[in-house]
């Protein structure tokens, strides 16, 4: 008897990505304004497909396509200049917040701690840029105490694990 077996979940996630930029494109052919909610779309799927494989991927991909949607969308319909700037940078900051946040709820280990720090960048970013550009001399500190920030948890990081010891490097086997 034969046995069947089920698909590979990246054969999955691929045709529904590919089915749903079909669709996406059809839709933008009759739809003139449809454009600015593509990016949207786009991530809301992956998030879907999250949902029901629990590929992080899909989550990772999701999240920084939503952020950046909601940002476009938030940008082109409601503000303009340096402020609508202002709004795409902090939504995709956002996204990469979100991806954290719904893998910490889902005890996801892909995205444990990292999706925090372009996501506090780019946070940190949008709100220079609401800001002004005028004022953003006044802030170039910012940048380098960032990345010295950054460099403090690695090190934290690096000396809280257990040394190696010796016998963690000798091979055992006879």
């Amino acid at each position: 008897m034969e046995q069947r077996t089920r698909p590979r979940t990246d054969q999955l996630v691929g045709g529904a990505v590919l089915i749903g930029i079909g669709v996406l494109v059809l839709l933008g052919q009759y739809f003139e304004d449809f454009g600015r909610f593509v990016v949207l779309v786009l991530g809301v799927g992956l998030l879907v497909i999250y949902a029901i494989t629990r590929n992080p991927g899909t989550l990772i991909a999701g999240g920084i396509l939503t952020g950046l949607g909601v940002g476009i969308l938030l940008a082109d319909t409601f503000f303009e200049d340096e402020v609508a700037a202002a709004a795409i940078v902090i939504g995709l900051g956002g996204g990469f917040i979100g991806i954290w946040l719904v893998g910490l709820l889902m005890r996801e280990q892909a995205t444990r701690l990292w999706p925090l720090i372009p996501g506090s960048i780019l946070m940190a970013v949008g709100a220079l840029l609401l800001a002004g550009v005028e004022n953003l001399e006044q802030y170039q500190w910012v940048g380098p105490v960032i990345l010295m920030g950054i460099g403090l948890l690695v090190l934290v990081a690096a000396l809280r694990r257990r040394p190696e010891t010796p016998s963690d490097t000798q091979d055992t086997s006879p």
